[in-house]
C-alpha cells in the first residue's frame, strides 16, 4: 500500500479499508477506535478542519501503523501547523494596518496634501497643516511608503493608491477594497 502525503489522507485511506472489510463500518465506530469526537473526526475528514498535531502519534498507534511512519506524519503537520500560523500572523498584521489606515486620518491627509502642487515634503509642516504630532505623521508615513501607498523619489512623494481624489470615503472605501482582496 503507497504511504499517503498527509495523516488526513492516511486517516480516510484506513476508513476506507475498513469499510470494504465491513459495508456497515461507520465513521462513529471509527471515531470510537480512535477515541475521538465523530463531528471532529467527520470535519478533518471532510478537510475543513486540520488533524491535530498532538494526536498523529496516539491514531497511529491505534491504528498499528509504523512508528517511522507516523514519526513522518508527525514531522509533516508539525510544519503545516508553523505555516499556518505564520500565515494567520502575517493575516493579524495586515490587519492591524489596514485598521490603522482607517481610524488615524493622518494617513489620509499626508496622501491628499501630497497631490497638491504646493505641497512641501517636510514632516514639520505636514504635522502642523492637519494639526499632528511630528510623530503621527512619521508612523504614518512610514505605514503608507512599508504598504506601497506612496513613495518618494527625490523631494516629490507620489501618491500610489490610483484613487481620482483622496476623500474620507473614498480612501475608507479603497481599503476596505484592499483589505477583502489581501484576505482571499
Amino acid at each position: 500500500m503507497p504511504l499517503s502525503l498527509t495523516f488526513r489522507e492516511r486517516l480516510m485511506r484506513e476508513f476506507e479499508a475498513r469499510r470494504a472489510v465491513n459495508r456497515r463500518y461507520s465513521l462513529r465506530a471509527f471515531a470510537a477506535l480512535l477515541a475521538a469526537d465523530h463531528a471532529s473526526l467527520s470535519q478533518i475528514m471532510r478537510g475543513k478542519r486540520s488533524v491535530p498535531v498532538d494526536r498523529i502519534a496516539t491514531w497511529g498507534r491505534k491504528l498499528k501503523l509504523p512508528a517511522e511512519e507516523v514519526a513522518v506524519y508527525a514531522a509533516v503537520g508539525r510544519v503545516a501547523d508553523e505555516r499556518a500560523r505564520a500565515k494567520e500572523e502575517e493575516l493579524r498584521q495586515w490587519s492591524a494596518e489596514m485598521l490603522a489606515l482607517l481610524s488615524e486620518p493622518a494617513h489620509r491627509e499626508i496622501l491628499r496634501l501630497s497631490r497638491e502642487a504646493t505641497f512641501k515634503a517636510d514632516n514639520r509642516s505636514i504635522a502642523r497643516a492637519i494639526g499632528a504630532g511630528v510623530d503621527e505623521i512619521n508612523i504614518a508615513l512610514s505605514r503608507l511608503l512599508r504598504l506601497g501607498l506612496l513613495e518618494m523619489k527625490g523631494g516629490v512623494w507620489i501618491d500610489k493608491t490610483g484613487l481620482a481624489e483622496i476623500t474620507p470615503l473614498s480612501f475608507r472605501k479603497f481599503v476596505a477594497e484592499r483589505m477583502a482582496f489581501q484576505a482571499q
